[in-house]
């Protein structure tokens, strides 16, 4: 009897548990190898988590360098971002070439490693944003059976050239959504069936305004021109014009991703000369599949 336990259901219906921090993490300060973005402390699990469902990496390799990707048959989804660089990544008995500017998903795998082909002296090292669904996995402590769509890369001249075919000069946000024929059949239209990705063009000048959803959206920052010109605000409320009230703000820096909380409303801002670029990775893959994505304008 000292295991189980039971709640009054009125008073315990919605227990207070931690929500992810409003925070961030620019790869130029972190070491080579592969960085984990941890919060794990924030949801009482002893595995590395960067929001519940999902964990953030910067990976850096000097020329010639070989990582194997830790885990690769324990996540259902990988995602990569080439912010520097260029290279090759193997999963299992496929070898894709990449550069930068390139996004690269891949399925469960038996191994995934990623070789940096630079081999001049002044190529810049291989820099990569990297996400996958282990902290999923390892909530309900299962691991992936089976593949559930195909590793595809997503090159940079594709993202760009559908950014411009695709996006209507006319709508408040200039962005895509990447999807392949996997989740297309599910209906979802996500990059893979537990993760979303927005290509997302902030021009000068430009406000896109509030709006929320319930999930978690792990933000890269892939070009900004600085200075606090380029932000988002985020505040739990509005007021009765639509506007945050008393907002936190968070400057978009090149290479620098930021974490926004599920449930709260965000505004971003371009007060610059120069579009800006930001890749918003979000579990709302599996959310929309459950019905409970609730993004709301």
């Amino acid at each position: 009897m000292e295991y189980i336990s039971s709640y009054e259901y009125e008073s315990n219906v919605n227990p207070t548990l931690k929500t992810p921090p409003i925070a961030s993490k620019n790869i130029r300060d972190v070491s080579d190898g592969i960085t984990k973005i941890n919060f794990s402390e924030y949801y009482n699990i002893p595995y590395p988590a960067t929001s519940p469902n999902l964990l953030a990496h910067f990976i850096k390799l000097k020329s010639n360098q070989i990582l194997v990707v830790p885990s690769a048959e324990k996540a259902s989804s990988h995602f990569f971002y080439v912010i520097e660089g260029k290279g090759e990544i193997t999963v299992d008995d496929q070898k894709f070439a990449f550069s930068k500017g390139d996004i690269f998903i891949a399925p469960v795998c038996e191994y995934l490693f990623i070789y940096n082909s630079g081999k001049e002296d002044n190529e810049k090292e291989l820099q990569i944003y990297y996400i996958n669904d282990s902290p999923l996995l390892n909530y309900l402590g299962s691991k992936p059976i089976a593949p559930t769509f195909k590793a595809a890369l997503y090159s940079h001249e594709y993202l760009q050239s559908q950014l411009q075919l695709l996006s209507n000069p006319n709508n408040n946000r200039k962005g895509i959504l990447l999807s392949n024929q996997d989740t297309e059949k599910i209906g979802t239209n996500t990059i893979t069936p537990v993760l979303w990705a927005l290509y997302n063009e902030l021009p000068p000048h430009a406000k896109q305004r509030p709006h929320r959803h319930n999930s978690v959206a792990l933000d890269l920052c892939i070009y900004s021109s600085g200075g606090g010109k380029v932000y988002t605000l985020i505040s739990e409320s509005l007021d009765a014009q639509g506007e945050l009230v008393n907002p936190t703000k968070v400057e978009w820096n090149t290479s620098e991703m930021f974490i926004t909380p599920p449930g709260l409303w965000h505004s971003h801002h371009n007060e610059g000369d120069e579009n800006a670029y930001v890749l918003p990775i979000q579990d709302a893959g599996i959310l929309l599949y459950q019905r409970i994505l609730g993004i709301e304008f």
